[in-house]
């Protein structure tokens, strides 16, 4: 280790007094590591950004177990970006040192996230970088300092050894050294946590092909609104159009845009508590927020008078923005939470509220729905058993109807295939039909449209009571209907395939008159 160099005296102002530093180095080092981010994922997330900043698209993060008896886990951060030479580097551990400072077109801003992050959960962080030749390192060590006393940083230097195989022609590698402030002792719990917290936040990069990893396992994206088709979890549905809000900055025009989703409710409400909770469905955020794609917070934002219940579960929102809005969304250095401003929140409350109270609404009509499907899984097996004795459904895949294709892809990706010759879902049809049927290799998917008289008038109050004999006769109404589709189905043609549809909607629209009458 080189000797530190003694520190140089202030001149000294009126009355030979010395002058006083702006910072003391050590103390403001010490209460620097409490700016509070609120887990080691998003202190990583620091050297992610910048890895991204600098092109990477691999990076590799490992939880190891260091020497050190009384702080025994270290982390590494490698990625394949363009690297730093010895000016970048030196001031790369420097709080403010960025050469972006203030930049509004990507993930980093203040040039505050590497030594910020990194102390935030370490008393000493080593920064190695190259591009193409020699590695370069330097390090920020709160010990070291404590005891020289010193004002200025560790020089770069060319690094002899390397304490990590480099794999690419040029990148940038962070260790994080006597981790005094993480929150797992073990590395294998550590990692798995990462992977989560880390798949969810930079879950739009893992889809555009970012290759991101933990102790050498892929990150795979989550997406918490469940539409991601990359994500580990998906099978949710759009609520509405996105909407887009353009707003005039002194920085240039910033964009806000916002989404909802459906959680399948009809699929995943028979999942068990560990399930639910495993998928991110139940005790989990409602709205997450992205600046400049990378999530930056999570909770119950933009809602107004609307307070959060356990139906509120059952759908999300993604609210993502630009980072030149990021004084309307009260965005720190830190990059890691919220704090709308009143011009914000009047902007998007009155659009946002009215959402969340209708999606919440329909959350508590679907699981009324969901209390009316005992009858049509006892249908569903009553007619498996009698599958012998008719005609075999015909095998081929029918093309779906257009106005079908989002619902009929939400339930087979929730449900699959299955092992049985039918299915019955109760949903809201975009049509005005009684029932939709739709065959697909051998197995029939009828979907009732819980929003004719057929279902509300008839087989939704049968199915809902409380009486034994009311839900025998709700399962005999279900075989009915599953009886015609079955019917419908046998007979079709090439050219009566059209005739038999026609025929089914016409039936349905004299019975809503008959029944409504």
């Amino acid at each position: 280790m080189r000797t530190p160099r003694a520190v140089e005296a202030s001149p000294p102002q009126a009355g030979g007094v010395p002058r006083p530093q702006i910072v003391d180095p050590v103390y403001f080092l010490l209460a620097t590591r409490d700016t509070g981010y609120r887990s080691t994922a998003l202190a990583i997330a620091e050297f992610i950004d910048n890895a991204l900043q600098a092109s990477a698209r691999r990076i590799s993060v490992t939880v190891t177990q260091g020497s050190d008896v009384d702080l025994p886990l270290e982390l590494t951060i490698m990625d394949d970006g363009a690297g730093m030479d010895a000016l970048a580097l030196s001031r790369a551990l420097t709080f403010g040192g960025s050469t972006r400072f203030n930049d509004r077109h990507s993930l980093g801003r203040y040039g505050m996230g590497l030594p910020n992050g990194a102390l935030s959960r370490a008393r000493r962080v080593e920064v190695y970088s190259w591009q193409g030749g020699d590695v370069l390192w330097s390090r920020l060590d709160i010990d070291e300092l404590a005891v020289s006393r010193q004002r200025a940083l560790a020089p770069v230097e060319i690094a002899k050894n390397l304490p990590f195989a480099r794999t690419s022609s040029s990148g940038t590698v962070v260790r994080l050294l006597r981790c005094d402030r993480l929150e797992y002792k073990r590395p294998s719990w550590f990692a798995r946590r990462l992977q989560d917290e880390l798949g969810r936040i930079y879950r739009r990069f893992l889809d555009a092909g970012l290759k991101l990893s933990v102790n050498g396992h892929r990150v795979a994206a989550v997406d918490p609104l469940f539409l991601q088709l990359s994500a580990r979890y998906h099978g949710a549905r759009p609520f509405g159009d996105e909407l887009i809000y353009r707003l005039p900055t002194k920085q240039g025009e910033g964009e806000i845009r916002v989404r909802f989703a459906e959680l399948p409710i009809d699929q995943w409400h028979t999942l068990s508590s560990d399930e639910k909770r495993e998928r991110g469905i139940t005790n989990t955020p409602s709205v997450s927020v992205l600046r400049a794609d990378r999530e930056i917070d999570r909770g119950w934002f933009f809602m107004g008078a609307k307070r959060r219940e356990n139906y509120d579960d059952w759908w999300r929102c993604e609210v993502r923005f630009d980072p030149t809005l990021d004084e309307l969304f009260g965005i720190t250095h830190a990059k890691q939470a919220i704090v709308p401003s009143e011009e914000l929140l009047e902007i998007l409350l009155p659009d946002l509220e009215p959402i969340a109270r209708a999606l919440n609404s329909r959350v508590r009509q679907r699981f009324e729905l969901v209390k009316a499907t005992a009858p049509l899984g006892a249908a569903e097996r009553q007619a498996s058993r009698a599958e012998q004795s008719l005609p075999s459904l015909p095998r081929r895949r029918e093309t779906v109807p257009d106005a079908l294709k989002d619902l009929v892809r939400s339930v087979e990706a929730v449900s699959g295939v299955g092992t049985t010759p039918y299915q019955i879902i109760a949903t809201e049809l975009p049509t005005t039909a009684a029932f939709e049927v739709i065959v697909r290799g051998g197995r029939l998917l009828l979907l009732l449209n819980s929003r004719h008289p057929l279902y509300r008038d008839l087989y939704g109050p049968l199915a809902l009571s409380e009486s034994t004999r009311d839900q025998e006769v709700a399962k005999q109404v279900a075989l009915a209907v599953l009886a015609a589709a079955r019917a419908e189905v046998s007979t079709w043609r090439r050219a009566e395939r059209t005739q038999a549809r026609s025929f089914r909607q016409t039936w349905a629209d004299v019975l809503a008159t008959f029944m409504n009458a």
